[in-house]
Parts: C-alpha cells; sequence; structure tokens
C-alpha cells in the first residue's frame, strides 16, 4: 500500500564518552577543544506506535568511534568506524539511507561519489578514514606557498544488509534503491582544501 505520508514518534538517548576532553566555556555557549583519546557515542532510540499519532513501533541501535591522530610532519589522520541496527519493518525514510552527496562541495561524512538514497540498510558497517597531509607538497612552491593550501586524501567504505521484509515493502514501489548485500561500498578520493 502507497502512503504520501509518514508520521513517527521516537524518544532516543545518546551516550558520548570523550576521555579527558577540554572545553571552552562562555555565557552561551560551550565549544569542545577535542582530546587526544577516541570518541565513543552511543545511540539507542525507541519508535512508540500511538504516541502523538505515530504509526510505526521500532528500535534503532548505532554505535560509533572516532578519533583525530597527530602524525608528526605528515599532519594528521581521522578515523570513524560506525555500526547501527534497525529493527522492524518500515518504510524508507526510517531505515539507514547511506549518505550520498551530489553537491560540489566536499562532506567528510557523505560518500562523494554515491546518489543520496541509492543504498538503504536496516543492519551497517563501516569507517571513514582522512589523512590531512598539511602543506607537505605545497610548501615547497614559492608562489603556492603563499596560499597555504592543503593536500589530503580518504578512504571510505561500508556494508550492510537489508531484511526480506523491508525489501519487499520498499525496492518494489517504482524507487530505485540498492542494497549493499552481495559487495561492499568502497571509495578513495584525494583533494586540496583551505581554497
Amino acid at each position: 500500500e502507497n502512503v504520501t505520508s509518514i508520521r513517527t514518534s521516537e524518544i532516543g538517548v545518546e551516550l558520548r564518552f570523550a576521555y579527558k576532553e577540554k572545553f571552552v566555556e562562555g555565557n552561551y555557549y560551550r565549544t569542545s577543544l577535542g582530546t587526544k583519546y577516541p570518541i565513543l557515542k552511543l545511540y539507542t532510540g525507541f519508535g512508540i506506535r500511538d504516541l502523538l499519532g505515530s504509526d510505526y513501533s521500532y528500535q534503532k541501535v548505532r554505535f560509533t568511534l572516532a578519533h583525530t591522530q597527530k602524525i608528526k610532519r605528515l599532519g594528521s589522520l581521522y578515523f570513524n568506524i560506525f555500526a547501527g541496527k534497525v529493527f522492524g519493518t518500515l518504510p524508507y525514510p526510517l531505515l539507514e539511507v547511506h549518505p550520498g552527496n551530489e553537491f560540489y562541495y566536499y562532506d567528510p561524512h557523505a560518500f562523494s561519489m554515491m546518489y543520496r538514497y541509492e543504498y538503504l540498510s536496516d543492519i551497517y558497517a563501516g569507517f571513514i578514514s582522512e589523512h590531512s597531509l598539511g602543506s607537505l607538497f605545497f610548501k615547497y612552491i614559492p608562489v603556492i606557498k603563499k596560499m597555504r593550501l592543503r593536500t589530503f586524501y580518504n578512504v571510505k567504505a561500508v556494508y550492510g544488509n537489508i531484511s526480506s521484509q523491508n525489501q519487499l515493502l520498499n525496492f518494489n514501489n517504482g524507487y530505485d534503491f540498492k542494497s549493499l548485500t552481495n559487495s561492499p561500498y568502497m571509495e578513495a578520493g584525494t583533494g586540496i582544501e583551505n581554497i
């Protein structure tokens, strides 16, 4: 049955652990200066049917481990490892829609060669890694040195699966969704930042 709108109510809790994280605090804002240790996040959410007119009952669990490591004379290395699961038979906006990027600017948390709403999963795991080399190459070219350009490269991957119930509900309605069941999605890239 095709629907034109989805109404849902979700209650969630996110736990974040950042050992020895430092902050700058003012009257209205609190800004993190980071930590030299990995940051762990655990989120669990519950969709409750009939709460404020909600149509669906489900549970979501998501785990993230992120860290930025300084490398002497070679810039910094950022990595993000993530995994999650969605319990329930749900329409695609409530599943994990892997973040694609169709824009001309770079999004470090999206997949640059993936279209938006291309892949769906209800269980998934992946990583994002980015090595910022700083001005490693550009500092030797006199004119470009003054521009303070920086280079980086990245590797991103995700693997997921979608249950047969969610495939039946979402894949047969004229939308061109894909599943990551048969093979993972991987991409590598490089670029210039501080333009």
